[in-house]
């Protein structure tokens, strides 16, 4: 659910910018402080769910953390000895592998030779003995010793780790305990006078971030298996070893799979005679991240982390170098984290505009523009492409409806031109014929009902009846259109030719000119009912009140509206033709 943004005092651009240099400098200078903080909260999204379910059992909050946090050290301390004990072994392995990498070193040179790369080192070498012939020989230098450091000066470097590490535990095991009082904290700070905003906000962030650990933890984890037993089954020592480190490494966004591909790939050639088995490995890898990404991924991830892809590429180069390799993972929780209280903080909306995946523009609005831009195949498939997520009528009344009547205005205030008011119907014409082009052409049904359609104002009322013609003919309607201005000379001889069961009207903004028509219209065919479609218009207040004083049978606001009621009024008319008919009497 999106929230209302906090009404606060207007604050000038300067200001903001300057917080927001100031609070990055403080980020960067204060890490040390931020980064266990960070982890810390974010441990807190990931076990806050697991938590509840544990209370839900009948534990009160303490004991439901201390069992959680247990259960969670458990299983990180079982895995740390578990890997510590096979790259232990791994580095006992590693010489017994130096005859393979000799010879996998023997056949890149073989390779190499009489090729390209060996004239290259000939050269390299010629050039490099040049050199050393014209510089005269110099003094031989003196080595200098530098012994190893005492232990003890590397113990002020094991402290800053370690505390960090106990400071994020002690910070969990408050935040997990203290979750009501941090909430009412964070209540306070904003006002009691925004608790509704202010507590959609914070629900939203925990949800969002909380939803995104969970399954990104659960994926990673999955891929992490299947490296591993992939590995396994292909004979590759230590899979547990690169199966952690490939789950855990695909927490940094684009690069971590891969990265975490480069070990195992390179271990492998010195583990196994021949290129088969390296390149099995890289294989798996890629298919593993595939699948993971174009099936697993768009299946749990329905609703995503909030934050575009362009923005999630320079929000990980941003957190990357503030922080280094751990913001380089915390990146995208911190980044929705970001979208979700810019949303409610006034003066902040431009970090939801830049960051946020909404485009915040509706599609209309994005067709409209792409025909000002006189880019018609991005209009056309961006018409495509709604029409096969739904229903035809649908798109119509959504997309092209809606970007007529917009246009109609533009034109009104003079923001159009002449010639791009005229560009635009055009394209939306020609959009209409693409369209009907790439639709499969069926055998029509047999002819239902005649009607006769009049548009009340200039071609954006046109088009929009053409529209409506194209979506009554498969049901068997024919719709035949006469100007306004002819009205009153080629309706009665249109009434006389077509007999039709309905007048449709058709209007994009509702003009005072409608009731008008209806009046002179239903005087002259009283029998005949009439349809006014005001496409898109929102207030009707007073509006149809006025249309339906006028004479009209029914007033529509889209497509779909108009296909129902064209359909009633057909049928009523129908049954109210037969039952005028005369009886005749058998001879």
């Amino acid at each position: 659910m999106r929230t209302r943004r906090v009404d606060t005092a207007a604050w000038p651009q300067p200001t903001i910018l300057a917080g927001l240099v100031l609070v990055v400098a403080c980020l960067y200078w204060a890490r040390v402080i931020f980064m266990p903080i960070a982890l810390a909260m974010l441990i807190t999204f990931l076990l806050s769910p697991v938590v509840a379910l544990v209370r839900r059992s009948g534990l009160a909050q303490i004991p439901a953390v201390i069992l959680v946090l247990s259960l969670t050290c458990l299983l990180a301390g079982g895995l740390g000895w578990a890997l510590f004990s096979q790259v232990t072994a791994l580095a006992n392995d590693l010489p017994s592998y130096r005859a393979t990498i000799a010879r996998k070193i023997a056949d890149v040179q073989r390779m190499g030779k009489g090729g390209a790369i060996e004239k290259v080192e000939d050269t390299a070498k010629d050039v490099m003995a040049q050199i050393e012939r014209a510089d005269p020989p110099s003094a031989k230098p003196i080595p200098v010793v530098v012994s190893a450091p005492n232990r003890l000066w590397q113990l002020s470097r094991m402290i800053e780790p370690v505390g960090s590490v106990l400071f994020v535990l002690v910070l969990l095991v408050f935040m997990l305990v203290q979750q009501r009082e941090l909430r009412a904290r964070v209540v306070r700070l904003f006002g009691q006078e925004r608790l509704a905003e202010t507590t959609r906000a914070f629900d939203e962030a925990s949800e969002r971030v909380s939803r995104y650990l969970l399954t990104h933890c659960g994926l990673n984890a999955g891929f992490g298996l299947t490296i591993g037993l992939g590995l396994f089954f292909l004979g590759m020592p230590f899979a547990l070893v690169w199966g952690f480190f490939a789950a855990l490494l695909r927490f940094i966004p684009y690069v971590g799979t891969w990265t975490g591909a480069l070990i195992p790939i390179a271990t492998s050639l010195a583990v196994f005679d021949g290129w088969m088995k390296p390149l099995l490995i890289g294989g798996l890898f890629a298919a593993t991240e595939a699948v993971v990404v174009l099936v697993l991924e768009p299946l749990f991830f329905a609703r995503s982390a909030g934050v575009s892809s362009i923005a999630l590429l320079i929000a990980a180069a941003f957190w990357a170098w503030l922080w280094g390799p751990i913001g380089l993972a915390l990146a995208i929780p911190l980044t929705a984290c970001l979208v979700v209280f810019a949303r409610t903080i006034d003066g902040l909306e431009f970090i939801e505009i830049l960051v946020s995946d909404d485009p915040g523009l509706e599609p209309h609005v994005i067709y409209y523009q792409r025909v000002l831009a006189a880019d018609a195949h991005d209009a056309a498939s961006l018409i495509r492409e709604a029409a096969q997520a739904g229903s035809t009528e649908a798109v119509y009344d959504a997309i092209l409806v809606p970007a007529l009547a917009r246009a109609r205005h533009d034109r009104a205030i003079g923001q159009l031109t002449a010639a791009e008011y005229a560009h635009v119907i055009a394209t939306t014409r020609g959009v209409l014929d693409r369209d009907a082009q790439v639709a499969p052409t069926a055998p029509g049904p047999e002819p239902v009902a005649s009607l006769v359609g009049c548009p009340l104002g200039d071609e954006a009322d046109r088009v929009a009846l053409e529209i409506l013609a194209r979506l009554l003919e498969p049901a068997g309607y024919t719709l035949h259109t006469v100007t306004a201005d002819s009205l009153a000379v080629a309706m009665p001889e249109t009434v006389e030719t077509a007999r039709p069961r309905s007048i449709c009207l058709s209007t994009v903004d509702g003009g005072g000119r409608a009731a008008e028509v209806v009046a002179r219209l239903h005087g002259a065919h009283p029998d005949i009912p009439i349809l006014v479609g005001c496409w898109g218009l929102r207030d009707m207040s007073g509006v149809r009140a006025a249309l339906h004083s006028a004479g009209a049978a029914d007033v529509v606001t889209s497509l779909a509206e108009a296909l129902g009621a064209v359909g009633r009024m057909t049928a009523a008319s129908a049954r109210r033709s037969q039952s005028l008919e005369p009886a005749i009497e058998p001879a």
